[in-house]
């Protein structure tokens, strides 16, 4: 009996292992720097820049997310045995009042990490294929400026890489002027469901 306690024991402690959540690095590259001019947003008296804003191009910034190595397992060997489902969320920090961000990415864009993964043979796959699903069917999303209100802008199975993140600005001439500096803050969470 006491030998049968001891193995279920060693048996619980494994599986309470793999339950575990991994750290992970939410790897940021690019970031949208723009200039608007005051003839831009000032066209005529209570006209305000209705179409003119600033726009990044598709690949101009991109987001990662791996798990971090440990001892001696690498980021693809721990990505591609535990697979979770992250979801990326944003907010601005410091964004001038009346000062509007948006942010999007398309469906499936980036690139699964690694490659190949023993959980993509599986027949039953719990989470879904290793895929990613854009907000708002892929159209431009409202970031908000407060922490507290982040916006889902993505969510994929397992870990991505070089997701593109496109950002439109739409600056208007309620907008104080002169040069501002704001951050666009990603935050991911993994969710077992």
């Amino acid at each position: 009996m006491k030998r049968y306690l001891s193995l279920l024991i060693a048996l619980c402690s494994l599986f309470s292992l793999q339950g575990q959540l991994l750290n992970g690095t939410l790897d940021v590259n690019g970031m949208p720097s723009f200039i608007q001019s005051f003839q831009d947003t000032v066209q005529e008296a209570g006209i305000d820049d209705n179409n003119i804003g600033f726009e990044s191009a598709i690949d101009a910034n991109q987001i990662s997310f791996v798990l971090n190595p440990i001892l001696i397992l690498s980021s693809s060997t721990l990505c591609s045995d535990n697979v979770f489902r992250y979801r990326v969320f944003m907010h601005t920090q410091n964004a001038p009042q009346n000062l509007t961000v948006k942010a999007k990415t398309y469906t499936n864009s980036g690139f699964r990490f690694p490659s190949f993964s023993v959980y993509d043979i599986l027949i039953i796959k719990p989470l879904g294929s290793r895929d990613l699903t854009a907000t708002n069917g892929g159209n431009y999303i409202t970031i908000p400026n407060d922490a507290s209100q982040a916006i889902k802008v993505c969510e994929f199975v397992g870990c991505r890489t070089d997701i593109p993140i496109q950002f439109k600005i739409e600056a208007s001439s309620l907008v104080q002027a002169g040069v501002s500096n704001f951050n666009i803050i990603p935050l991911s969470q993994a969710y077992f469901n």
